[in-house]
């Protein structure tokens, strides 16, 4: 019993620390400057400390972002949503072919270490959704 008390208090406490929620005035004003200088119109701006890199989530042009910035101010991740219109032509295409008869519900761009993936959530009637990862050229990388 004690070893199940202690587990639920060390899985608290990991999650407790894997993301804080942050104060402005504890968000390095570098961080700040240059997260306002790129989205002066953004709205719902919410700062986390996630592990070693600051992350704010903002809506921008009616968009869900999350952009990680590291402690120096460079940019580590950046995560959006889009729209149907938005997806490059190959990821159409392979949806389509391979998923002929599901619709595209969610669309998350992912852009990190340069490269873009994107993260697809599938639905069709009366079948479970599906959730892919592709690359811009139209790579299936996972199936969820």
């Amino acid at each position: 019993m004690k070893n199940l008390k202690f587990a639920v208090i060390a899985l608290f406490a990991t999650a407790a620390l894997s993301a804080q929620d942050l104060m402005m005035e504890q968000v390095p004003d570098n961080l700040i400057t240059s997260f306002n200088k790129a989205y002066p119109t953004a709205t719902n701006v919410e700062w986390e400390l996630e592990e070693m890199n600051y992350k704010v989530e903002f809506d921008f042009n009616s968009i869900e972002n999350e952009i990680w910035y590291s402690k120096e101010g460079i940019i580590v991740k950046i995560e959006k949503e889009l729209t149907k219109n938005q997806l490059p032509s190959a990821i159409s295409d392979v949806v389509q072919s391979k998923y002929p008869k599901y619709n595209i519900d969610e669309i998350e761009l992912t852009e990190e270490n340069g490269n873009n993936t994107y993260e697809l959530e599938l639905e069709k009637w009366f079948a479970k959704d599906v959730k892919i990862v592709i690359t811009e050229d139209g790579n299936i990388l996972r199936t969820k």
